[in-house]
């Protein structure tokens, strides 16, 4: 194996084994349900969805366990090592999963207390690991094949229409994708390499197509997740160095510097969000949760750890020591609250965030997946 490889795979691990349960979230807060909460098992029989109400406390309640009607990878080392396999429409009307196992992708309708499978579409080659929506174009990123991403009209009723010469090659083949995004005005798209250290950037032309693509090195070494803030600066976590970095995308598609390399808490640094003027990161190997401030014009400042989570299960990765290996991080609308998928916890941690943004403090644990999920992957909050 590459060793550039060998940083992502540190990014996953076995499932432990754990029952569905609930979150209990502060006592006297608003416990009516305002969003919800949806995991991804990635089995590699049948991927399912697994649906929680979320409180306005941040607690969650399990609703149940929706087929996808495609099939996950399965494995036990952060399988897909891609950011992103789930999303949500800004709406929060669909959900769309990547079906990594089958070459297809998922919508299911999303109603207060269900989910309804409303298609299911070929990727068009290789196995999709991240996917990204903006009003109603869907992208994914493939890994293998020849050409790394596909892109889809959603229709209003949700299901998928393929766009004509939205495949697109990368910087080349087997640069390993770790995520996708769309800018927030939707007129860029992003696509990290991990294999390569490489970010790439198009433009959206008129037909929901991909043109002027340029390739751009990444700051640090392995870039793998990768999410806009508001204000258009991108983040990108870079798994072999141990830091984010951020950037401006300028009118040649090229990747001006803003941030470079702000050092996280951990190593092996795979996950990125923003939340508000804050961003936050997971690091697999040291089970940390890193904060960063965050300005409006997309500069990172280091606040240290905002939380970890150990685990007594250190024999799965020797050397490392006690980790609950965080992989998946994502925020509430409000950036009141962050919830992390552990995957030698099996459990699904809910936080909410302190003003100042340094520290996350529990509010909410769930055990959504059994010993036979053990390849999770992917997490969508609303």
């Amino acid at each position: 194996m590459k060793k550039i490889m060998t940083t992502a795979m540190l990014c996953g691990v076995a499932m432990a084994n754990a029952a569905t349960g609930s979150g209990a979230g502060p006592q006297g807060a608003n416990n009516s349900v305002v969003g919800a909460v949806f995991v991804a098992t990635n089995d590699v029989k049948t991927n399912e969805v697994v649906m929680y109400t979320r409180t306005g406390a941040g607690a969650l309640k399990y609703v149940g366990n929706f087929a996808t009607g495609g099939k996950g990878e399965g494995g036990i080392n952060d399988p897909l090592q891609a950011e992103s396999s789930m999303t949500l429409t800004s709406d929060h009307k669909f959900l769309i999963v990547v079906n990594a196992g089958s070459s297809n992708v998922s919508v299911f309708a999303v109603y207060p207390n269900t989910l309804s499978l409303v298609d299911t579409k070929s990727t068009e080659g290789g196995n999709p690991v991240s996917v990204a929506v903006h009003d109603n174009l869907v992208y994914v990123a493939n890994v293998g094949g020849t050409y790394h991403t596909a892109g889809f009209h959603l229709q209003p009723w949700g299901e998928l229409e393929y766009i004509p010469n939205s495949k697109q090659p990368l910087s080349g083949l087997d640069t390993e994708p770790g995520a996708i995004a769309f800018s927030p005005d939707g007129t860029k798209v992003i696509v990290t390499e991990r294999q390569t250290s490489n970010i790439d950037v198009f433009t959206v032309a008129a037909d929901g197509s991909l043109t002027n693509a340029k390739v751009t090195a990444a700051q640090g070494v392995e870039p793998f997740g990768a999410a806009f803030a508001p204000s258009g600066a991108l983040l990108v976590s870079e798994a072999g160095s141990g830091a984010v970095s951020s950037y401006e995308i300028n009118s040649d598609n090229s990747l001006g510097v803003i941030t470079s390399k702000s050092p996280s808490s951990g190593a092996a640094t795979c996950w990125v969000i923003p939340a508000g003027k804050y961003a936050f990161a997971t690091s697999a190997i040291s089970s940390a949760v890193s904060s960063y401030t965050l300005s409006s014009a997309g500069s990172l400042a280091p606040q240290g750890f905002a939380v970890t989570e150990a685990s007594s299960q250190a024999a799965i990765f020797p050397g490392v020591g006690k980790t609950g290996f965080p992989l998946d991080i994502a925020a509430t609308p409000d950036d009141q609250f962050v919830y992390v998928v552990y995957s030698v916890l099996g459990k699904v941690i809910g936080y909410q965030v302190s003003a100042d943004g340094k520290t996350l403090t529990k509010i909410a644990s769930v055990s959504p997946y059994t010993g036979t999920q053990i390849g999770v992957e992917g997490l969508a909050v609303y």
